[in-house]
């Protein structure tokens, strides 16, 4: 066909129908994903409550709010927040990456068919396990950057001027496990509305009672810190867990504190430490319940974010063993550093102002209503259901999470929601404009932030220096992994850009050669 003929057949620069229809097509799905996230939203549920860890009822009087900067990134921080929302995030996490992994695989093999290219059957294969991995590489930068960064979530609001929001088991550098410092540690828990913090560090104690003097310089804004450690009594051959509450300046562990029973050790926490003791319910056998409810402890975890997947018969056991003995329930969120959601506090009512008691008064009454039996007063809560989850559900993780997400949305956050979507279709629109096509474009501005964000995370673990608290080698590891990440994920970056770029080349060549 002669040029001109072509260049009046075809007056539109070459590329840009394909690129025109791709961008109707991916408007008519955002618009269709909007509305499904936003029916999700106006349904009558409320599946991330607050709810009582006990028996999963509705609590009066509490409310989960959330900040405004965490309701303007909602969008970009959903993945996590799928994940995290999951009664097991492990479970629901390695669920996820299966499905991700899979159904990008299965419509790579779909698209190769519809284009009907020449290609052999390895081929197909082999470009559809690349694809499926790769995806599912993004998808774990992307969940593992949020980790990384804390990003804020719930907030935990109580009516009850009287009421302590306490957290009885966290970490910092002073264990072998956590990356986070006393300072942070602090931040985080303040910003998730805790009035008081127990610091229970594996093995020494000594980045508690240093967490407990920066707490002390700021006490209008940071919360009470209780020091205490997590271990266990070795009883008959048996290891009972437990934390360790209160514990003074001058504690020194030694193995099983010289006692031989655990009613005497609990006579030691008690009379010694002026402290109490909560039993672990995630290492906790059902037996064991009963052994430590006689002994004296103060009691149970019934719910760990940290360690979510409690089984029913411990948590039966517990619960029973509470009643008869009139022990606390409480919630934990064993927080080591990993992500900024927080889902179980525990509520403490007394009969005085919390905002006119100093940090050491809010530590004190918190370690007294759980030596003198005040269970009533304490009320273990969560931000939806943690514990097993049923079998379809963990197979279907990826779906009914994402519903429950939906579901738990505020209006805010689905606005956010809206405007996002309609930045980046804006975007698309005007990157197919000058020839670069938003599937290369998009993932590689992901991958360079992605990138950035691990970098800079990475560099803060290996270069940690906690003034000698550091218990182990663990933070360094870990940040030498996170840059391992974080290069990848900004060489990836770098070859997604490059492949941008050739299609604009070939955009613009297309371009002059259809100019009359």
């Amino acid at each position: 066909m002669p040029a001109v003929l072509q260049s009046h057949v075809s007056p539109t620069p070459l590329g840009m129908n394909t690129i025109t229809r791709s961008h109707r097509i991916a408007i008519g799905a955002t618009v269709i994903g909007l509305l499904l996230l936003t029916l999700c939203h106006l349904l009558p549920i409320d599946p991330q409550g607050p709810f009582d860890a006990r028996d999963f009822s509705t609590l009066r009087g509490m409310r989960l709010e959330q900040s405004g900067f965490a309701t303007l990134i909602e969008p970009w921080a959903a993945p996590f927040h799928i994940v995290a929302g999951a009664p097991d995030f492990r479970l629901a996490g390695l669920s996820g990456l299966i499905w991700v992994i899979c159904g990008t695989a299965l419509w790579r093999v779909v698209s190769d068919l519809r284009a009907r290219r020449l290609r052999s059957i390895r081929t197909r294969v082999l470009r559809a396990v690349i694809t499926g991995f790769a995806v599912g590489f993004v998808m774990a930068l992307w969940v593992g950057t949020t980790v990384t960064l804390r990003l804020p979530r719930w907030r935990l609001v109580v009516d009850d001027p009287n009421a302590l929001i306490v957290d009885l088991h966290s970490h910092t550098y002073g264990s072998h496990d956590a990356l986070v410092s006393g300072p942070q540690n602090l931040a985080w828990h303040a910003a998730a509305g805790y009035n008081v913090v127990a610091v229970t560090e594996h093995r020494y104690p000594a980045g508690a009672f240093a967490t407990k003097e920066v707490a002390q310089r700021a006490p209008e804004t940071l919360p009470a810190v209780i020091p205490g450690q997590e271990l266990g009594f070795l009883y008959q051959g048996e290891y009972l867990p437990m934390l360790l509450l209160g514990l003074q300046s001058d504690y020194v562990e030694s193995p099983n504190m010289g006692v031989d029973s655990p009613s005497a050790y609990m006579a030691y926490i008690h009379n010694t430490e002026h402290g109490a003791a909560i039993a672990l319910g995630f290492m906790l056998e059902p037996e064991q319940a009963g052994v430590l409810a006689d002994a004296g402890i103060d009691g149970f975890e019934i719910a760990n974010y940290g360690h979510p997947n409690i089984p029913t018969a411990v948590r039966n056991a517990m619960s029973e063993a509470a009643r008869n003995h009139g022990l606390a329930l409480v919630a934990t969120s064993d927080w080591h550093g990993c992500g900024g959601t927080s889902r179980t506090w525990t509520v403490i009512h007394t009969s005085a102002a919390v905002a006119a008691l100093s940090q050491q008064q809010k530590a004190d009454l918190v370690l007294q209503k759980l030596r003198e039996r005040g269970s009533k007063d304490i009320i273990p809560v969560v931000a939806g259901y943690l514990g097993p989850p049923s079998w379809p559900r963990a197979i279907f993780s990826p779906f009914a999470e994402a519903f429950r997400y939906a579901a738990e949305l505020t209006l805010a956050q689905v606005a956010s929601w809206w405007a996002w979507s309609a930045i980046m279709l804006g975007l698309a629109q005007a990157l197919s404009r000058v020839g670069l096509p938003a599937r290369w474009v998009f993932p590689a501005l992901l991958l360079a932030v992605l990138g950035i964000s691990l970098w800079w995370t990475g560099l803060e673990l290996v270069a940690v220096k906690p003034h000698g608290l550091l218990a182990s080698g663990f933070p360094r590891h870990i940040g030498t992994y996170v840059l391992m990440c974080g290069t990848s994920a900004l060489l990836g970056c770098g070859w997604l850009g490059h492949c941008a770029w050739r299609k604009r080349t070939h955009f613009k060549e297309g371009r002059t050669s259809n100019r009359p």
